[in-house]
Formats: structure tokens, sequence, C-alpha cells
């Protein structure tokens, strides 16, 4: 199971102080498939606080944040479509229950993995085809919504900005398939109400 009280340590003496050090109001976190941690060990005392500006950990849930006066409603999700054994796996049919979940009128919605036909395009090694890998129950789940931005990643050959409907839907992943780091980091202009 990828040793996932190991990745909480390094996660409690790494990515703890880097976050603590990062300049930023808000910081907020949703994990992926390669941690192990956040599905295996507890984060309680990380969930969303309506006041806090220290890190929040969101797992299928929301928070508010101040931003330049405005109360800003972010959603977050870590859950990816199921393949091989990597931790947040669910299969579409659960998916969409989880996505269910997602409140109507949010600002910005979080998914580590993206929705089907954005931003989820990947190179098949052995076969040649470009697939689309991403969630077509997200994607529902996106049009019912409507947020201002959705932020995914997962996908990394996937990088990039793609409107769908009006919403900007940014695949932020800075890294190749074989984990280098070949994109930098992505600034995004919160849109308008």
């Amino acid at each position: 199971m990828h040793a996932p009280e190991q990745q909480r340590s390094w996660f409690d003496r790494h990515v703890r102080p880097w976050l603590a050090e990062v300049p930023a109001t808000h910081k907020l976190l949703t994990w992926g498939n390669h941690d192990w941690c956040g599905q295996a060990c507890s984060f309680h005392g990380d969930r969303p606080a309506k006041t806090s500006t220290g890190l929040q950990i969101l797992v299928d849930e929301e928070t508010t944040v101040a931003v330049r006066d405005e109360s800003i409603s972010v959603w977050a999700t870590p859950w990816s479509n199921q393949f091989m054994k990597w931790a947040f796996m669910k299969a579409p049919k659960a998916l969409e229950a989880v996505y269910a979940g997602i409140p109507a009128g949010v600002d910005i919605l979080v998914s580590h993995q993206p929705p089907y036909g954005i931003g989820d395009r990947a190179f098949d090694l052995g076969t040649g085809r470009v697939e689309h890998l991403g969630s077509r129950e997200l994607l529902a789940a996106i049009a019912r919504v409507r947020p201002r931005l959705v932020v995914c990643g997962h996908i990394h050959d996937g990088h990039g900005h793609v409107n769908y409907e009006g919403i900007p839907v940014y695949n932020v992943s800075l890294v190749d398939e074989r984990y280098r780091v070949v994109h930098q980091p992505t600034v995004i202009e919160l849109p308008p109400r």
C-alpha cells in the first residue's frame, strides 16, 4: 500500500514547513492517486474551517475563503477513474455519487482528475493512440454546477487551458509522464461573477 505512514511523516517533515513559508493567505490542498497517506491516515486537524488561513485539506467538501473583499467558495475532490491499484480511485458510478455532492453556485471546483475531453489527452506508447482519460461524470457535474473556474491535473500530458461552455478549465500539471518538471506553475485570474 505504498507505506502511508512514511508518506505522512514525509508530508509533516517537508511539505508542512514548505507550505508555511509560501506567501499565500490561503493554502488549500486535495490529494491524488499517489497520496496513500491522504486515504489511509487521519488529517482531521486540517479539515476546512471558516476562519482558517492555514492549510485546509479538502476531500469532497467545500470551504470559503475571503479574497479582496469577496467570499470565494472552493469545493475539492481527490478521486480519479479506477485504473491499476492507486490511491483515491473509484468506478464511474461511484464518482457520479461523489460529484452529486458538489454544491450549485460553487466558485472554484478543484478535481485531481480532469473532466472527459478537457485536459485529459494522453498518448499511449503501446498503441500510438491519443486517448481521453477524464471523467464523463465530472463533465456532467461541471455542466450542472457551472462553477466560475475548474482546476485539475492528474493527466500530465493534458496541461493547458480550455473554455468549456464559458467555464475556464485548467489542467495545471507541472510534470510529464516521467515526472520531470516541464511546465511553470499556472497563475489563474478568477473570472468575474
